[in-house]
C-alpha cells in the first residue's frame, strides 16, 4: 500500500521544515539510486536552499557537474529531443490531434468536391469524356467507398437480407439481381 497523499503546503515553523527538508531530500535521493540501478542510467540531483546558500549535489558535486557538462554537450536539437517534459509532451499531444483533424478536414474536403463533381455529371455540366484520369480514378474509388458503406449499412439495418436477392426493378419493370458481397465475406463486418 503507498503513502497516504501529503498536502503540500509552506510548513510554518522552522525546526519541523528543516526535518521535513532532510527526508524528503532522502527520499528523493534513494528514489534517484533506485532509478539508476533498475535502468542502467546516469542521474544527479541539486538541491539548493537560497535562505542559507547551502547546495546539496548527488551522488557528488564533481559527478553531478560531469552529467550537466554532457547533457550541455549535446547538440541542442538533440537535447531538446531527449527531453520529454511536461511541455513537450503537451506539445505533441496537441499536434498529434491537430494533424488527425486536418486529415478528417482534407477528407471531407474531397468528399465534398466529388458530391460536387458528381452532381455536375448528373445536371450536365460536366461529361465524363471531358473528365482527366486523375479525376475519373478518384470519382471511381470515391463511388466504390459510398457503395460499400451504404451496403454495409442496409445489410446493419436489415441482418436478415442476402446480397443476391432484387433490390432494383428494370426498364421493363422486372426485378434485377446483383450479386454483392455476402456478410461472410466483408472483412470489415467481422473486424
Amino acid at each position: 500500500m503507498g503513502r497516504p497523499k501529503v498536502k503540500l503546503a509552506w510548513v510554518e515553523e522552522r525546526k519541523r521544515r528543516a526535518t521535513v527538508c532532510q527526508r524528503r531530500m532522502k527520499e528523493l535521493i534513494q528514489m534517484a539510486e533506485e532509478l539508476t540501478i533498475v535502468c542502467d542510467m546516469s542521474a544527479c540531483l541539486v538541491f539548493y536552499n537560497r535562505k542559507n546558500g547551502k547546495l546539496v549535489a548527488w551522488p557528488s558535486l564533481e559527478e553531478a557537474q560531469s552529467l550537466i557538462d554532457c547533457y550541455n554537450a549535446l547538440p541542442e536539437t538533440e537535447r531538446n529531443m531527449k527531453a520529454d517534459d511536461e511541455e513537450s509532451s503537451f506539445i505533441k499531444t496537441i499536434t498529434k490531434e491537430i494533424e488527425k483533424k486536418l486529415e478528417l478536414s482534407r477528407k471531407a474536403v474531397e468528399e465534398l468536391k466529388m458530391d460536387n463533381l458528381m452532381l455536375q455529371i448528373k445536371n450536365g455540366s460536366r461529361m465524363i469524356a471531358d473528365l482527366s484520369q486523375t479525376e475519373i480514378e478518384k470519382l471511381n474509388s470515391y463511388a466504390s467507398k459510398k457503395i460499400a458503406y451504404y451496403d454495409r449499412e442496409l445489410r446493419r439495418q436489415h441482418p436478415n437480407t442476402s446480397g443476391n436477392e432484387p433490390f432494383l426493378e428494370d426498364d421493363d419493370g422486372e426485378m434485377k439481381t446483383y450479386e454483392g458481397e455476402s456478410s461472410e465475406s466483408d472483412g470489415a463486418d467481422n473486424a
